[in-house]
């Protein structure tokens, strides 16, 4: 019998420990919240909006708040941008998160985010480290409780006693009786102590006693509480330092990290444990000091934790000092062995046979057991001298040694005590033939004001006659008076030098000079040395100081420069006799310590000190930098801490430079707080200098608002519209918002005039309603209101009857013009023949119709506030309609003319107007509506213009016309002489490049529509350039003369153009003048690495500067010089990716094997192009045939912001190549391959020009089963021919279609599809495919089914779901289930693959018998996904299945392709137009278009009526929000044949 396999694990019991930690995580978090107003339950599921992940990081970081967070977000885009928020400010405090994405956190990844917490715990619990931190908690741990020997963070620590053992160490007498405690009851334990830890050690008890008990406790739990005993100022950590302090005998530390990091306190605790540290010469480094001290712990059998390079590091993190400062605690005091003590004093020099040589031995502490000391002296063969030693009566005991030696060669004196060497000892010499009977220590220097020790020794005692003098610099000399040392074998005598020079000594014995007598003493006056110029420095800067020597002597001059207790490269140069230039370039912002030695001595005590500063580090935060109420305070702060020394300055001015009161005040560390009340609205400018240096992005402009007033009724009745009056005179721009109820009850909102708007709701329930309005996210004075609402007041009486008033006729108008607010048609004297049609001439463009063919009317341009005018020529009633951009009738004047009406009229607001223009006939007259684009060329603004340039130098500057409406930027430079290049950055957005070849003023005009902006023409001066900021003429000179300094040049592509990951360049060119560049290259999201490489050249040096981008957009690149920036920096280049340009689809789907384009001559072929990756350029796209070298025609039109259409048409036949390029770039595949063939539709001389048929109606994407599916087909514009329509099943069988003629031209198509599955639809005009023929048909069974029941196997499954409909990135559901119940046995095999590859899917089995499986995939990128399924190998039915995923729902809207040709997008609350096919009258009747929302038909006074039978309908109605925030407007059109299955519309209405 075979053997059961064993049942797995219940999935409690294995995650048990994932349990424990996200409770463990939830309970850190929460406590590091603890003084905000968040909190949370769901660890996975509430940080996915970011708003509390921003507050958590904010209150590890220690700052208020995350700037640019939104505090509700209303979609998954703005969630992911908080997150993201959240996740970048991490990153900037160096915390490396890996792998975790804002997807990750939205999506609620349990495991990724555990992973996030664990990071932020182990970054602002312990610090940074890079060791690992349970090695540094292990350290310290066993360092201060070693009797409990903990090995890990779990099972030691499940009873309780080493919890005890802890806190009674952070303060003793807590728990002392920890080490007789039971360890039966383990939780009781774990209680006890946690509890006690909260109360009286501030430790916040995030683990259970229960979890912390449990043998299922994971190790990140036990280090997150256990990290509280260790973090920044907590228990442990003061712990440590009382025992620590305890150890010092004089010194006094206060932290773990500064007070560590010059090798003192290390010292002064290895010494106080008893270890021993060599004498430190006043040069020894502090990593040498460090290095000494840790070298004499070791002896002592301490360990280090860190290398004395890493300890002196400032960015050393505080737990693995701490760590290795508490193995010293509990080590007992001890001493060395008596050898470390004994030091040997011996003079070497001039040692001959048979001489008395003489040894010294010093014994540094005490006088212990002297008779354990042995000295040997041994001969070069081995032999021993004999030697004595006697002692003197010292405090530190001193021994004179003696011996004789007897031969010539290398002697070797050996020191033990107690059997063990001391150090340095053997000490070799070597014993030579002797000279003199006397000898002396030469003292080649000595210093003035000190004692100067002069010394002469005997070989045989015989110091008898022995004279020494010396003779000052002055020629002064004097007999020296010797005294006798108490052994008599030496004189000595000590004087003290007054004056610097050579001082000359003469030792004489017997009336002649001994050996090397007379010799020359340096006296110097190290204190003389004088340092000027040591006024601060700049970061990255060369900095230099000048030193005089000239009153202390002759020697050698040192600098020892440091920061951070890191030496820094310098330079000495001697400049004269007695001068020098010490140079150095400054490796951080703060103080650097100079050092100067002169002759090895230091010119003073204290070093000097250069504070070295970096505005560009100081940081800016905070409200009151973005915006500000009037009257009210507001605040923003200032991290100095990492710019290093300086003082801040804030000043602030309102908009008539008048200054704004502030106080400043510091929080801690150079973090300052700035509060200022402003009292007038209007811009202001904040000014923020430090260290006299403006910070980056100063000045700052705030803008300063005041409240709109608001009128709210205190009262309603339920179900009547109620209405808030909103006057915004006097109150600066910025955002309003409404709220009912929350956001529940939906308002509808209407500019009434320049400065005054309504917002009506009506209430639908008894009861009080709240209104709450907030002016730029801050509640306005008196909000929220209350608003009562109760039941009408219900009258009896008849009802009363109000008919419907008949059209009315105007007459003609008399003058003066008669302003008709809703006009009526408008009457024409009669002709004496009915004309067949009229057309309308639209001013000032004169472009007249023909009655033949009509050309298309071009868009007009209209200025706001100005008077225009049209004529209407003809004899029949015309009915004007002049229709605004919020929807309203735009009031007219008509005046009659010999051949019609001229009709006067201006627009008030900026946006898209249109002029309809409708017939007797009740059709609108040919060209109609008119658009007329209102704008106003005063709001257009004209930034980063210099007054001056330079010649053969680019020069830039931007126009945003963002606020002025639509329209075309002109700019001509002196009238269009001088080239120049417009190129379009965003929406709205351009900027302008120009060279000017020659001196003088360029005049610059810029024209928005024909019409200069404000300030134009513009002047910028090409002439002597302005002298640089780091020239500063004298004040007072009277020969003064200005030099001649030539402008500094950038030239070089690398300012204006780059590609993503490829070396960019530019060159720099000073013209001599003195000084460095400096560049900073800042990209959206990075800084780009820069080298400078000066380049030597006969006309002077100038500057290559590379750089490598890596990543796509637009940067700023600051060119400083001697740290200020140049004129015209910054610059703006942008960086693209060409290879990131993509066509849309597989690339293979448009070429043959061969990779060759196919095309048709005289045929039009458009491609898709994908940029959304490719950065800020333009596509351009030119081709040529290759036989006649002819050009294509190349046409290029943006789809939208991130696509672009290119048509193609080519004019012969034969091989073509077609160059596409990406801000001058190529592509991939570029120059693309192309064979054009021969085409029936060409003839000599003539190219047709692509149809311009019109398709639209649902029908072309989708259909129901058993449904009459509708598209429409209008061919009125283009060339005389006639549809085709095919449609075929899987099966590539015909299916029935139905065509209906409803105009000229123009073709209502319908079919119906017996099953649900995909279908291919051929749509042609004149036998050629149109563009995107054939449309891939999706049916649907009505539950979003794509299936297809007929026989076996894969014919057998079905598809359903919202996984394989188009949508929405942001809020797709990429779920889908595949059914195989009715398959029979088989393999189901699914793939999902996306824009950049293949999809990860989750799939499991549902229902009972297990035949339904369930799959889901979330796409992270905009674009095509193919969806394919296949069973046992087969496609099933309507596979693959093509999903299209939109960025936003316009796009969705543009596929789903309703049949609605939409004036501009519709917006919430927002009048709609909408131009709609109606269906054909019957028996003359109107049909009536009515919106419905979701099924619910929407009032009726939101829709109107209109003759059917015309090209289309106009459609107005005000969507509200009334069922969901983004809801579809279904457009039902009833008439009387269309009641059983009427036709429908979808309008998307987007949020504002």
């Amino acid at each position: 019998m075979a053997e059961e396999e064993p049942l797995p694990s219940p999935p409690l019991l294995q995650d048990k420990w994932v349990t424990i930690q996200k409770n463990t995580f939830t309970n850190f978090v929460n406590q590091q919240l603890r003084e905000t107003e968040h909190q949370i339950e769901e660890l996975y599921t509430e940080l996915s909006d970011g708003v509390k992940l921003c507050a958590l990081v904010a209150a590890l970081q220690g700052k208020p708040g995350i700037r640019g967070m939104k505090p509700n977000p209303k979609n998954r885009h703005q969630m992911i941008e908080n997150v993201t928020l959240a996740l970048q400010a991490a990153k900037h405090d160096k915390l490396k998160i890996v792998n975790i994405g804002a997807e990750d956190i939205v999506n609620g990844n349990g495991k990724l985010i555990l992973g996030l917490i664990w990071s932020y715990i182990l970054r602002y619990q312990l610090g940074k480290t890079e060791i690992p931190p349970k090695q540094l908690m292990l350290a310290w741990i066993n360092a201060v409780i070693p009797e409990c020997n903990i090995t890990n963070f779990t099972t030691n620590w499940n009873n309780g006693r080493a919890l005890h053992a802890l806190i009674d160490y952070c303060e003793p007498g807590l728990s002392p009786n920890w080490r007789k405690m039971s360890t039966s009851d383990k939780q009781g334990n774990c209680e006890t102590a946690m509890r006690l830890a909260q109360e009286r050690l501030g430790v916040p008890i995030v683990v259970s006693p229960q979890h912390m008990a449990s043998s299922d406790l994971d190790q990140n739990s036990g280090m997150t509480y256990l990290s509280y005993f260790m973090k920044l100022n907590s228990c442990g950590y003061k712990a440590t330092l009382r025992d620590v302090n305890q150890l010092l005998p004089s010194s006094h530390v206060t932290n773990f990290t500064s007070d560590w990091r010059d090798g003192t306190a290390l010292t002064d605790l290895v010494q106080a444990v008893g270890g021993h540290i060599p004498n430190q010469s006043p040069s020894t480094g502090v990593i040498e000091s460090t290095q000494l001290a840790i070298q004499g712990a070791r002896d002592l059998g301490i360990e280090p934790i860190l290398s004395a390079e890493d300890m002196v590091q400032p960015q050393a993190g505080h737990l693995a000092v701490m760590a290795y400062a508490a193995r010293f605690i509990n080590r007992p005091a001890m001493k060395l062995s008596a050898a470390s003590y004994i030091e040997v004093l011996f003079n070497t020099v001039d040692i001959s046979p048979g001489s008395k040589t003489h040894y010294s031995l010093l014994m540094k502490q005490g006088n212990p057991r002297l008779h354990s000391i042995n000295v040997k002296v041994a001969d070069p063969n081995g032999n021993n001298v004999p030697t004595t030693v006697e002692w003197d009566d010292q405090p530190e005991a001193t021994g004179l040694g003696t011996f004789i030696p007897t031969v010539v060669g290398e002697h070797q004196l050996k020191v033990t005590c107690d059997g063990e060497m001391i150090r340095g000892s053997p000490i070799k010499f070597n014993v030579g033939r002797s000279k003199k009977a006397i000898s002396f220590v030469r003292r080649e220097q000595g210093i003035v004001g000190d004692n100067t020790k002069l010394e002469v020794l005997s070989e045989d005692g015989n110091v008898a006659d022995v004279h020494m003098t010396y003779t000052s610099p002055s020629g002064l000399s004097k007999e020296i008076a010797l005294s006798r040392s108490s052994s008599g074998r030496s004189l000595s005598h000590s004087f003290v030098p007054d004056v610097v020079g050579e001082w000359k000594v003469s030792v004489l014995q017997n009336g002649e000079h001994a050996s090397g007598s007379p010799y020359t003493m340096n006296v110097i006056k190290p204190q003389a040395v004088k340092l000027c110029n040591l006024e601060g420095g700049l970061i990255g800067q060369p900095f230099s100081f000048t030193v005089d020597t000239s009153e202390a002597g002759k020697a050698e001059l040192q600098c020892l420069i440091t920061f951070s207790g890191q030496a820094v490269p310098s330079t000495i140069e001697r400049t004269g006799e007695d001068t020098y230039h010490v140079k150095f370039t400054p490796s951080g912002p703060g103080t650097h310590l100079i050092r100067p030695m002169y002759g090895g001595k230091d010119v003073r005590a204290e070093p000097y000190k250069v504070e070295i500063t970096d505005s560009n580090l100081v940081l800016t935060d905070g409200p009151g930098l973005k915006q500000a109420k009037i009257n009210e305070s507001t605040t923003f702060w200032v991290d100095a801490s990492q710019a290093g020394p300086g003082q801040l300055n804030v000043h602030i001015k309102d908009a008539g430079g008048v200054p704004v009161p502030s106080t400043l005040r510091e929080l801690q560390d150079k973090r300052f707080e700035v509060k200022y009340s402003p009292a007038v609205i209007g811009p202001h400018s904040i000014d923020v200098e430090f260290d006299g240096k403006r910070i980056k992005h100063s000045p700052f402009t705030v803008n300063v608002y005041k409240d709109p007033k608001a009128e709210v009724p205190r009262e309603g009745v339920v179900n009547q519209p109620l209405v808030i009056l909103l006057d915004t005179a006097n109150t600066e721009k910025g955002d309003l918002s409404i709220t009912i109820n929350e956001g529940r009850v939906p308002v509808t909102t209407k500019k009434l005039s320049k400065s005054s708007y309504s917002a009506e709701f009506i209430p639908s329930d008894l009861g009080q309603y709240k209104v709450e309005l907030e002016f730029n996210n801050s509640p306005i004075q008196g909000s929220p209101w209350y608003v009562n609402i109760t039941a009408p007041v219900v009258k009896t009486g008849p009802p009363v009857l109000t008919p419907t008033p008949p059209p009315v006729v105007v007459e003609p108008p008399t003058p003066p013009p008669v302003v008709v607010e809703a006009p009526p048609p408008l009457p024409v004297q009669p002709a004496p023949a009915p004309s067949t049609d009229i057309y309308a001439v639209v001013k000032p463009k004169s472009v007249r119709a023909s009655a033949a063919k009509p050309d298309a009317v071009p868009t007009q341009y209209a200025r706001v506030g100005e008077t225009r005018s049209f004529d209407i020529i003809g004899k029949e009633n015309v009915t004007v309609k002049i229709i605004d951009v919020f929807g309203s009738n735009v009031p007219f004047t008509s005046t009659p003319t010999p051949k019609g009406f001229a009709v006067n009229y201006k627009f008030k607001y900026i946006g898209d107007n249109w002029i309809h223009l409708i017939g007797e006939n009740g059709r609108p007259l040919k060209g109609s509506p008119f658009l007329v684009c209102a704008f106003d060329p005063g709001l257009v603004v004209v930034s980063d213009l210099q007054s001056h340039g330079v010649i053969n130098t680019p020069s830039h500057f931007k126009v945003n016309t963002l606020k002025a409406g639509r329209g075309e930027v002109t700019v001509l430079v002196d009238k269009g002489a001088t080239n120049c290049e417009v190129y379009s950055q965003s929406k709205g957005d351009y900027n302008v490049t120009y060279t000017s070849t020659t001196n003088g003023v360029r005049n610059i005009d810029v024209l928005f529509n024909n019409l200069p902006v404000p300030g134009s023409p513009f002047q910028t001066d090409f002439g002597s350039p302005p002298v640089p900021a780091t020239l500063q003429r004298p004040e007072t000179s009277a020969n003064y003369i200005t030099p001649a300094i030539s402008p500094i040049s950038v030239t070089g592509s690398g300012l204006h153009i780059a590609e993503e990951s490829k070396r960019a360049s530019f060159l720099i060119n000073p013209f001599g003048q003195a000084g460095q560049p400096s560049v900073r290259i800042e990209g959206p999201h990075s800084i780009a690495k820069t080298n400078i490489q000066p380049i030597d050249s006969a006309e002077g040096r100038r500057y290559e500067v590379t750089y490598v981008p890596v990543e796509t957009g637009i940067y700023n690149t600051y060119v400083m010089w001697n740290g200020r920036d140049i004129e015209g920096s910054p610059y703006h280049p942008r960086v693209v990716d060409s290879k990131m340009v993509k066509l849309d689809g597989d690339w293979y789907s448009h070429v043959d094997e061969e990779g060759i384009l196919s095309l048709q001559a005289s045929q039009n072929k458009r491609l898709l192009f994908d940029v959304s990756r490719a950065g800020p350029g333009e596509l351009k796209v030119t081709g040529r045939h290759l036989t006649s070298g002819s050009p294509l025609q190349c046409t290029v039109s943006e789809k939208d912001v991130y696509h672009y259409w290119v048509d193609i048409v080519a004019s012969e036949p034969g091989d073509a190549s077609i160059d596409v390029e990406w801000s001058g770039f190529p592509i991939p595949k570029s120059p693309i391959r192309a064979a054009v063939v021969a085409s029936a539709r060409a003839t000599n001389g003539y190219v047709a020009r692509p149809p311009q048929v019109v398709l639209s109606g649902f029908g072309l994407e989708s259909a129901v089963v058993n449904k009459v599916a509708e598209f429409y087909i209008d061919g009125s514009q283009a060339d005389k021919g006639s549809p085709g329509v095919i449609l075929t099943n899987s099966r590539l069988q015909n299916l029935q279609t139905n065509m209906v003629a409803v105009g000229e031209s123009e073709y209502r198509c319908s079919y119906t599809v017996p099953e649900s599955g995909i279908y291919m639809l051929h749509v042609s005009w004149s036998g050629n495919d149109l563009q995107g023929s054939p449309f891939s048909v999706t049916a649907l069974d009505g539950n979003s089914t794509v299936s297809s029941r007929t026989s076996d196997g894969p014919d057998k499954i079905t598809v359903r779901g919202d996984g394989v409909l188009p949508g929405i990135l942001a809020t797709y559901n990429g779920t889908f289930y595949v059914d195989t119940e009715d398959a029979g046995k088989g393999d189901c095999e699914v793939k999902v693959q996306g824009p950049k590859g293949d999809v990860q899917i989750v799939s499991s089995l549902q229902g009972d018998r297990k035949r339904l499986l369930q799959c889901q995939y979330n796409p992270t990128e905009i674009g095509l996904y193919v969806i394919r399924i296949r069973w046992s190998g087969q496609d099933v039915a309507g596979s693959p299945i093509r999903v299209h995923i939109f960025d936003t729902y316009e796009e969705l809207e543009r596929f789903n392709n309703t049949g609605e040709i939409s004036m501009y997008m519709p917006v919430e609350d927002a009048p709609f137009q909408s131009s709609i096919f109606p269906q054909p009258a019957v028996n003359g009747k109107k049909s009536k278009s009515v919106p419905h929302n979701r099924g619910v038909r929407m009032s009726a006074a939101m829709s109107r009526s209109y003759t059917a039978g015309a090209k289309a309908n106009q459609l107005s109605f005000t969507p509200h929000r009334g069922y969901d925030r983004k809801s579809y407007y279904i457009v039902k059109e009833n008439g009387p044949e269309f009641i059983s299955a009427p036709a429908q519309r979808s309008v998307f209405i987007a949020d504002k």
